[in-house]
C-alpha cells in the first residue's frame, strides 16, 4: 500500500476491506491512493475553497447531499469514517477502475472511463475554464491523460517511497 506511513492504522483497514470487497488487485488500491493523495493529500479534512469539495476524494456538496450528508460533516469524519462514502461513490465504477486514469475518471469526470487516453474531456468553455490547470501543452483541450498526469507523479511517488 503506497504512502502507508501517511494514513492511519484503522484508514489501512477500511482501504484493505474495501479492496476486498471490490475484489481490486494491490495496483487498484494504490491508484486509489494515488487519486486521494492527488485530491487531499491524504487529509479527510481538506477542503477546495473554489468549488466547496471536501475530504480525500474530494466530495462536491452535492454529492454529499446524494450520499445522506452534508460536506461539513464530510470533511468533519476521519479518514476511516469516509472510506464508506469512496466505496458509494464508486459502487458504480468499481469494476471498471483497472487502470490509474480510469480510477481517478471516477472522481473527475466519470463518463471518460473506458476512453482513451488521448480523449478530449473538456475543450474550450466553461468546463475548460474550470479545469484549464490540466492544459499541460495549452492547446486549449484537455484529454483524459492530461488529467491524470499529477495523480502519476502521486503514484509515482508513492511507489518511491514504498521503494519500488
Amino acid at each position: 500500500m503506497i504512502f502507508s506511513s501517511k494514513i492511519p492504522d484503522d484508514g489501512k483497514k477500511a482501504l484493505l476491506q474495501l479492496q476486498q470487497q471490490f475484489g481490486w488487485s494491490e495496483d487498484q488500491l494504490d491508484y486509489l491512493i494515488a487519486c486521494m493523495k492527488f485530491e487531499s493529500n491524504l487529509n479527510p479534512q481538506a477542503v477546495n475553497k473554489a468549488s466547496g469539495a471536501v475530504g480525500l476524494i474530494q466530495f462536491m456538496p452535492a454529492i454529499c447531499k446524494a450520499y445522506g450528508t452534508t460536506a461539513e460533516l464530510m470533511k468533519s469524519r476521519s479518514f476511516a469514517q469516509q472510506i464508506p462514502y469512496v466505496k458509494k461513490h464508486f459502487l458504480p465504477y468499481y469494476k471498471r477502475t483497472c487502470t490509474l486514469s480510469d480510477m481517478y475518471m471516477a472522481i473527475l469526470y466519470p463518463s471518460c472511463i473506458g476512453k482513451p487516453d488521448d480523449y478530449p474531456m473538456f475543450v474550450n468553455g466553461k468546463k475548460y475554464e474550470q479545469n484549464k490547470g490540466l492544459d499541460k501543452n495549452k492547446d486549449h483541450i484537455v484529454t483524459k491523460i492530461e488529467a491524470t498526469l499529477m495523480v502519476l507523479k502521486c503514484y509515482e511517488q508513492g511507489l518511491q517511497d514504498r521503494g519500488l
